[in-house]
């Protein structure tokens, strides 16, 4: 009979794939992992493992049978979060994935005013991070923009439509504008975010849909960008979150009116994972405070 911890053993050699480095993790001798494993095999049947040079690689039925594993030990970890909750502890913390943490600062702040007992733990990522943070069950949610990753499988509100405007320096052509579509400025200089960032992804998609190929003039990340256009150097678009922050300083903000010029962003979680206390606290303030 197979033991839970023969399936925690095996899931840190499957994911390590190095003998010597996961005993050492484990804080167990080589021989005693080993002989774990060669347990395993023998009451299962089957070879988990073929060794590759000096590591070790997951059989085909070793590859399936890490996936039952792995939800096995996800719903065991899912059940404790859910005792501690139900005896009100270890339920304090509250994991929030991102990609522009500058951009939910007032967020995490005003929660953390409100809810002063509760920890939060930021994790700053990329756009191709959030899916494995989330069904890994590395976080406990992750705000994004709807079109930054794969949702099948996940669950997620939005919670604000962002609106889209071109941001001109004051003495722009453009200035006096009351709204543009995104295909008059396609002569214009583009002050961009670096090609990393979620934002400028969008945008680029966004560009696509206006058929235009527009000029990259300088990249930069977000701090820089105010300043760059209002030394004229170029133009830029910008969300009406930002404008409120006013991140981008003394500049005027024209409203794209293409049917398309807005983003959603929603609060995206796994359904697999057990959300504790703070992880709702913190959802359901978002949704309240957020929303727009």
């Amino acid at each position: 009979m197979v033991t839970l911890q023969q399936l925690r053993y095996f899931r840190e050699l499957a994911i390590g794939g190095h003998l010597t480095r996961t005993a050492e993790k484990l804080h167990i001798t080589q021989t005693s992992l080993s002989n774990t494993i060669i347990h395993m095999e023998k009451d299962l049947g089957v070879k988990l493992f073929h060794r590759v040079g000096r590591t070790l690689e997951l059989s085909e039925i070793g590859k399936i049978y890490l996936d039952y594993v792995e939800e096995a030990l996800s719903a065991l970890e899912n059940a404790q979060i859910v005792v501690d909750d139900y005896l009100d502890r270890k339920n304090d913390t509250v994991s929030i994935a991102m990609s522009s943490s500058h951009i939910w600062t007032t967020l995490i702040r005003n929660f953390r005013t409100k809810y002063r007992n509760y920890s939060i733990r930021q994790v700053n990522c990329t756009r191709l991070q959030y899916r494995d943070l989330l069904i890994n069950q590395e976080t406990d949610l992750v705000i994004a923009g709807t079109d930054d990753l794969l949702l099948n499988g996940l669950e997620y509100t939005i919670f604000r439509q962002e609106k889209l405007y071109l941001c001109v320096y004051k003495d722009h052509p453009f200035a006096s504008r009351k709204s543009i579509k995104l295909e008059e400025a396609k002569n214009e200089p583009f002050i961009n975010l670096s090609e990393s960032e979620s934002f400028r992804i969008f945008c680029d998609k966004l560009f696509e849909r206006a058929g235009i190929s527009p000029i990259s003039s300088i990249e930069c990340d977000y701090t820089m960008r105010g300043k760059l256009i209002e030394a004229g150097f170029g133009v830029a678009i910008t969300t009406g979150r930002v404008i409120d922050m006013n991140m981008l300083g003394n500049n005027i903000f024209i409203p794209l009116s293409d049917d398309y010029a807005e983003r959603p962003i929603a609060i995206i979680w796994n359904p697999k994972h057990y959300l504790g206390k703070a992880a709702r606290d913190f959802k359901d303030y978002t949704l309240k405070t957020e929303s727009k």
